[in-house]
């Protein structure tokens, strides 16, 4: 499954598009300006406001968590009043070229800027709503840049309070333009942990910084002092249920590696169940997005599976269907469940009951948002059960079905990079699937640039690869030469040259 982990980070009723100043904008509902970043950063330079951009998706599960969460909480409506609020979809025009532009790839972003495009800060959308809130209040009094902000921190003993305060919520894992680098990003963030004023910040920022130096296996590869450090913040934070609740999302999705990567058996027993019963009570938790109540079972699973040579326990699967019979029932709007449904496929599935799986994303396709998205999961579930003609045929029919200029050209990645891993030898298959992402960049109108202009690069270094294998460089030949036509207004004609 195609699960955003931490960089899930999180969601938009959205009033309808293409009116950039609303007139009479409900007082409950963030007044987002749709799709024109110019327009918005001329009136905040009228105004004297910051911008507040959302960086979106309608098929992003965790933008659709957001935006039936986040952005729906009284105070952080509130606080946006005090910005120019710009809702920019990633399907539209020129959108790709923006999202490169402010070093934005990740569905779903929010970042402030000054109203000279200067960034002030990301939003980690795991934050709870209150602390998001207060960071908006301390953003909008702020003209100095994140870089500024960020070399400021290499001296954390000249931070000012508002500085750790943007510093405790800023979005880590999905800030490509300063932090790439996981390492090295982990590095600057366990700096900031040593330095930090009161110790619920500093064990936040440890716990980040040992995720991002863990990578992304099953077992963290930790060093004996790593270790050490798990063995000391880890149960600090879950003997803390505000702590807890802070780091929900680390916790759901990065702690079991953590856990699962000290040496001493009987320390990860003990925190393995010092873990599940933390996040337990996060899933019993009325007042925690229901997202991220459901994600917890992900270190339950992850857990089980390690005790257990790789298959989850009866009981661990029977809690993954009780928090997913949980989830279907609390998600009662079609944002919802398409911020809540495919995850708990992907939870069932990893737990063992595949066929669970299948069968609740084929009950959602007639009332999801984006069926395209539950298409190419059930594809790689039949792939997993070597089903290759039916999980192509999903793959064809998502890609057929995706809609927005940047979602099917990523959609149609997905069928072609299918076609070449189960029918490598088929080159007609492998053409047509092929010419599928060539059709959908000749349609693009969303800018050849960040998240297409890297999935395209990827794609073409696999089709490559395939025609390197299998004796491809006539199918290649042909692909080039319509890529070269389908592309000569946006610059994608070299694609399958580099």
């Amino acid at each position: 499954m195609r699960a955003r982990v931490l960089l899930l980070m999180l969601g938009l009723g959205l009033a309808a598009s293409g009116c950039n100043k609303p007139a009479d904008h409900p007082t409950g509902q963030i007044a987002w300006r749709e799709g024109d970043v110019d327009d918005a950063f001329n009136e905040a330079r009228e105004a004297h406001k910051p911008v507040l951009l959302y960086w979106g998706a309608k098929w992003c599960p965790p933008c659709n968590l957001m935006k039936q969460t986040l952005f729906k909480d009284p105070g952080f409506i509130a606080e946006t009043r005090n910005f120019i609020p710009v809702h920019l979809d990633g399907d539209s025009k020129d959108a790709q070229t923006w999202g490169q532009r402010f070093g934005i790839q990740g569905y779903p972003t929010v970042i402030i800027l000054t109203p000279d495009h200067t960034e002030v800060t990301r939003l980690d959308g795991g934050s709870t709503a209150s602390e998001l809130t207060g960071v908006l209040e301390v953003a909008a009094k702020r003209t100095t840049s994140t870089e500024d902000l960020l070399s400021r921190a290499e001296n954390p003993a000249a931070l000012s309070a508002s500085d750790w305060r943007l510093l405790a919520s800023f979005d880590w894992l999905d800030d490509p333009k300063h932090f790439g680098d996981r390492q090295k990003g982990a590095a600057f963030v366990a700096r900031l942990a040593d330095a930090a004023p009161d110790p619920a910040m500093k064990r936040r920022f440890a716990l980040t910084a040992l995720f991002m130096a863990a990578g992304d296996g099953d077992v963290a590869k930790l060093t004996p002092a790593q270790q050490a450090q798990v063995g000391v913040i880890l149960p600090a934070i879950l003997a803390s249920d505000a702590e807890v609740r802070a780091n929900r999302q680390t916790l759901s999705y990065g702690a079991a590696p953590l856990v699962l990567g000290l040496a001493d058996p009987a320390e990860r027993q003990a925190l393995s169940g010092q873990l599940v019963a933390a996040l337990d009570k996060v899933a019993a938790d009325p007042g925690v997005p229901l997202g991220d109540r459901l994600a917890t079972a992900n270190a339950d699973i992850a857990l089980s599976k390690a005790a257990n040579g790789g298959k989850a326990t009866p009981e661990v699967l029977a809690k993954v269907r009780q928090r997913v019979a949980m989830a279907d029932k609390a998600a009662t709007n079609p944002q919802m469940r398409q911020a809540v449904m495919p995850d708990a496929a992907g939870l069932l599935a990893d737990a063992g009951d595949r066929p669970g799986a299948e069968k609740l994303l084929e009950a959602e396709l007639p009332r999801s948002v984006a069926p395209y998205y539950d298409m190419v999961d059930l594809a790689d579930l039949l792939e997993k059960d070597k089903d290759d003609k039916a999980a192509i045929a999903w793959l064809k029919r998502a890609a057929d079905s995706a809609q927005g200029p940047a979602t099917r050209v990523q959609w149609a990645i997905f069928y072609s990079n299918g076609v070449m891993r189960m029918t490598p030898d088929d080159h007609a298959a492998v053409a047509t699937a092929a010419g599928a992402v060539v059709d959908a960049l000749g349609q693009n109108s969303s800018g050849y640039a960040e998240r297409t202009q890297k999935k395209v690069a990827a794609w073409s270094k696999t089709l490559r690869a395939w025609s390197a294998a299998h004796g491809g460089a006539a199918v290649l030949a042909r692909l080039d030469a319509r890529l070269a036509q389908a592309c000569a207004k946006d610059g994608c004609q070299n694609a399958l040259k580099t």
